[in-house]
């Protein structure tokens, strides 16, 4: 247990130290320089080459054949294969249209080169706001209403996108900006390790690929010495997650990154066999009494307390973790704007979701343990 204190108290300084258009092969691709290992994460892949570095990113939608590549270069002379986009590295300036890729930049040292963001009021990071705020940084409006005027002026480097939204008019005209697209897509990861370890998929683009490395060693070690400690538990609390919303109860399928993470934590859920997708199920109240109204803990409420959480239906009065004051939302870091640090750092930190997790369901494993995104509600 020493040992698990101390790997989950190393500061954050220390760990900083310490669409498709091709349909190449992954084998082929492998043979022609020396690849990095990837642990977890399957939608991405980096080669060293001799005087280029190869990054492809494979499509979660189409057999997962090329969604497309790039060849990272630090000198503009050298030439490459045509069948990708070759980028200068590392970056100098960069506009980004998920939040998620924040926490991954701000572990690399990076959030300066963020020059450009879409709907900077659901963002959290203190670092990025404050940089829109005083006109260093440009909210080049939401991801489906693009300032295109601006962001051409503003001209970055490259722009980091999810692909969410990939066939809209919104990234039709990014492209005909003819400025560089970086797809980002860890939130198609199956784990939470897995979506983790983009981290070296960024780590690529700002020439720091060891510094990447070395993090997500630091956070996979944590992650699995918690998990190891919470496998050894025989008491295993029944868990409820999320709530009602206009008369749908969306729920985690078993292979979702939360039915993972209850899992992981030493949690029970009733769910946890259905594998017929992997993100959630559609439910509705009085089927969640029915499969949780025992439940021990409830988790993800949207309500900051009894008294709220409560008043939205009565119903939610009848789960047992709500008269045994057990009900937690995700809420701790959120500002007033609605950004929220689970959906930012929370990507890149799943060993501070599993420290939460187990601090609500064993607090005895981690009894010195402060939860960082998950909040009681009283």
């Amino acid at each position: 247990m020493k040992k698990l204190l101390c790997l989950l108290y190393l500061p954050l300084c220390l760990l900083l130290l310490s669409c498709g258009n091709s349909k190449q092969n992954r084998n082929s691709e492998v043979a022609e320089g020396k690849p990095v290992d990837l642990l977890y994460a399957k939608r991405f892949s980096i080669v060293h080459n001799t005087d280029y570095t190869t990054v492809t990113v494979y499509n979660p939608w189409q057999n997962n054949e090329v969604y497309d590549t790039y060849y990272l270069v630090k000198d503009e002379k050298v030439r490459v294969p045509e069948n990708g986009h070759k980028i200068k590295i590392p970056l100098q300036s960069l506009m980004i249209n998920s939040a998620t890729h924040l926490g991954f930049m701000e572990l690399l040292g990076e959030l300066d080169k963020v020059k450009g963001v879409f709907s900077s009021a659901y963002i959290y990071n203190p670092t990025i706001l404050k940089g829109v705020a005083e006109g260093k940084i440009k909210d080049l409006g939401d991801a489906f209403n693009l300032d295109i005027e601006n962001l051409i002026l503003l001209h970055p480097q490259a722009i980091m996108t999810s692909a969410y939204n990939a066939d809209d008019e919104n990234s039709k005209r990014m492209k005909q900006t003819g400025i560089a697209i970086i797809y980002n897509i860890e939130w198609q990861e199956k784990t939470l390790l897995g979506r983790a370890e983009w981290i070296k998929f960024m780590g690529a683009f700002f020439d720091k690929e060891q510094l990447a490395d070395s993090i997500f060693h630091s956070v996979e070690t944590r992650y699995n010495e918690i998990k190891a400690a919470a496998s050894k538990v025989q008491n295993k609390p029944g868990i409820l997650s999320g709530q009602d919303y206009r008369g749908s109860w969306s729920m985690p399928t078993g292979l979702s990154y939360n039915a993972q993470l209850f899992r992981d934590a030493g949690g029970s859920y009733f769910y946890a066999n259905d594998t017929t997708a992997s993100g959630s199920r559609s439910s509705t109240i009085e089927e969640a009494l029915v499969h949780f109204g025992q439940a021990d803990v409830w988790v993800g409420a949207d309500a900051s307390s009894l008294e709220e959480l409560g008043s939205i239906d009565k119903k939610y009065q009848l789960f047992k973790a709500f008269k045994n004051k057990q009900v937690y939302n995700i809420n701790k870091r959120k500002n007033k704007n609605g950004g929220n640090d689970y959906w930012e750092s929370g990507v890149a930190r799943p060993d501070l979701l599993l420290s939460d997790m187990i601090r609500i369901l064993h607090p005895e494993l981690l009894p010195d343990y402060e939860t960082v995104y998950m909040e009681k509600l009283k």
